[in-house]
């Protein structure tokens, strides 16, 4: 095969290979500070803790919103469920039950 045919497939890995490297989450969680990376900080410091909440909040929020249909009302009650979520990640986290 020649050189040229991987260019697309190549740029395209490349393409998503920088999505996830320490970036925000894609549709603008209104969880402050979640990004879409690995957790930088020692496993079991508080830090390690409060980075692990604000992503499980994250994750829960987008798993759970449906921008094109939920209004303002119903995306405030999904990121309080969220932010719920995160706090209880973040106290089994400090217990060491992640």
């Amino acid at each position: 095969m020649r050189p040229i045919a991987f260019a697309p497939a190549l740029l395209a890995l490349s393409a998503l290979a920088a999505c996830t490297a320490s970036t925000p989450y894609p549709n603008n969680t209104p969880i402050v500070g979640a990004r879409v990376s690995a957790n930088p900080y020692r496993p079991g410091t508080p830090e390690f803790c409060r980075q692990y909440a604000r992503q499980t909040a994250a994750n829960a929020y987008e798993n759970r919103v449906d921008r094109g249909e939920d209004g303002f009302g119903v995306r405030a009650l999904t990121r309080q469920s969220a932010e719920r979520s995160g706090d209880r990640a973040y106290r089994r986290c400090l217990t060491g039950r992640r």
